[in-house]
């Protein structure tokens, strides 16, 4: 690991499980923040911010939990897995964004990424702006992903790449070299916001798209989700079945059922479901061969999301 800057006190707000795992690695590398500040994020499987809690108290460190903190006196503020907008002190802020900005500014790029099956994904240090991610870029690391990677797998390796990032700005901003340049307009894309409705399967998709999803929204995630004879199960482990020819396709049709597993027509190929469970966590068991997932759409989704799911 690199050296750590010295008599370098970054505040950080942090969240999440990239935020946890940013935290234990900056002060495994030395780095004792002034303060930190957290706040449990929703659907957050990880514990995170128990997490940073802990670390803060194990080592000193004030830990605030607090969605909006003010920026006191602080020099630098180093902002991680952050979902709310800050107003006040913006110049000492730099915001470590998931992805090589200016490609994937916005909402849950690392899951974009993955959805999509990137080989690599990134991480972006940049100046907070009033803008969402336009600010100019101190500097940026890419992550390569291997081929079937989860998310946890994919936020471990962005967490050690941000870590490897923010220490190279606490070098350059105590010998007085930090420098930022502005984004390429011309290269901006992005990414939408994702709610509830997006953890459900679309079944008319490949098999291979589909278990990219399944990879992607796993933990820290609430896991993909579908609904079977009227019972919202989570599938949390399958793996591309055989590429069976029907004479008629019909998506989301149960073709096979083996011990806890089940083998689901896909829009082009199977997917074997190794291990899903029920919304009170317990292992789902697949009884009956004539069963159909249903297929995502808003219309038929919303009785399930409300009450929210657990």
């Amino acid at each position: 690991m690199p050296m750590a800057p010295r008599d370098i006190r970054p505040t950080i707000f942090a969240a999440g499980y990239r935020g946890a795992l940013f935290v234990a690695k900056i002060i495994e590398a030395g780095i004792r923040p002034l303060r930190i500040a957290t706040y449990n994020q929703a659907g957050d499987k990880s514990g995170s911010f128990n997490t940073i809690s802990a670390l803060g108290r194990e080592h000193g460190i004030d830990v605030e939990d607090n969605r909006h903190p003010p920026i006191k006196d602080d020099d630098m503020v180093l902002l991680v897995g952050w979902q709310f907008r800050l107003t006040d002190g913006l110049d000492n802020c730099i915001v470590l964004h998931d992805s090589l900005l200016p490609r994937d500014r916005g909402f849950s790029p690392t899951v974009t990424g993955l959805l999509l099956g990137s080989e690599s994904l990134g991480v972006s240090a940049i100046r907070a702006d009033e803008k969402i991610d336009c600010g100019a870029v101190y500097g940026s690391r890419s992550v390569q992903i291997p081929p079937g990677a989860t998310l946890k797998i994919a936020l471990e390796l962005q967490a050690a790449a941000t870590v490897d990032l923010a220490l190279e700005i606490l070098r350059n901003a105590a010998d007085g070299t930090l420098t930022a340049r502005p984004q390429n307009e011309s290269l901006a894309t992005y990414c939408v916001w994702r709610d509830r409705f997006d953890y459900f399967i679309d079944w008319r998709q490949s098999s291979a798209d589909i278990l990219r999803q399944i990879n992607a929204l796993g933990f820290p995630y609430e896991g993909a989700k579908a609904v079977l004879n009227g019972d919202v199960i989570t599938i949390e482990q399958a793996v591309i079945g055989p590429d069976l020819s029907f004479t008629l396709r019909d998506p989301g049709k149960l073709w096979q059922i083996a011990e806890r597993g089940a083998l689901a027509i896909c829009g082009a190929g199977t997917l074997w479901i190794d291990r899903a469970s029920d919304v009170a966590g317990n292992p789902y068991r697949f009884k009956s061969l004539r069963s159909r997932f249903l297929t995502a759409d808003n219309a038929w989704i919303m009785p399930f999301l409300t009450p929210p799911i657990a």
